[in-house]
């Protein structure tokens, strides 16, 4: 697209299970954005990564005294960032506004798992009024084991973090399987321009 139909606000958030190429995907997207844009004309890029959208939690949650209240607080943080970003270029044609978010209210459903779909509906509405967009990303049971339990034996996420899920491998992967099935169910759900987009081929592909 040519600059002048450049929205000025695009948002995009980016949801699936541990290992499914979200980290790979927005990186490549910021790439293509910085190495796209001409000469002293690269608008602004936010990227809200985990350390952003649900590192804060992290605390709480292995203490076991993370509130409902502390997590809606957390979204309310973000999404009123987002809001303030939308607003500060809604009116300035010559300027634009990127923002890249690497998880948010899907998987606070799920981990840390204090909210439900229904604490979180309005968070979704408030995106889907900014224009933001969901991709939810999944894949079929084989390529998950290899990528979420396979390729990361010594991931410590997966055998500190992630053990409250399942022990062993398998119990892991099941849970991986029933957390794919929860994200699709709250895609149907969300309010947001969305896409649900198969990743079966290598990770490295999906940009």
């Amino acid at each position: 697209m040519g600059e002048g139909s450049i929205a000025p606000f695009n948002a995009l958030l980016v949801e699936g299970i541990p290992g499914i190429g979200k980290s790979t995907l927005i990186d490549a997207l910021i790439r293509r954005h910085v190495n796209s844009a001409a000469i002293r004309q690269t608008r602004t890029l936010v990227h809200l990564c985990q350390a952003h959208t649900i590192g804060p939690l992290a605390s709480a949650e292995d203490a076991g005294t993370l509130t409902i209240k502390d997590n809606l607080d957390h979204l309310e943080r973000i999404v009123s960032m987002i809001e303030w970003l939308h607003d500060s270029v809604e009116d300035h044609k010559r300027q634009s506004c990127f923002a890249l978010v690497d998880t948010l209210h899907l998987t606070h459903c799920l981990r840390p798992g204090v909210l439900t779909w229904q604490e979180v509906a309005a968070f979704d509405c408030r995106l889907a009024r900014l224009g933001c967009r969901l991709l939810v990303l999944q894949a079929e049971a084989d390529v998950v084991w290899e990528r979420s339990i396979e390729a990361r034996t010594t991931w410590s996420f997966l055998r500190n973090y992630m053990s409250k899920f399942g022990r062993t491998d398998e119990e892991l992967h099941k849970y991986f399987m029933y957390e794919q099935e929860q994200f699709v169910q709250m895609y149907e759900k969300s309010m947001m321009p969305k896409l649900l987009m198969p990743n079966d081929g290598a990770v490295e592909s999906i940009e």
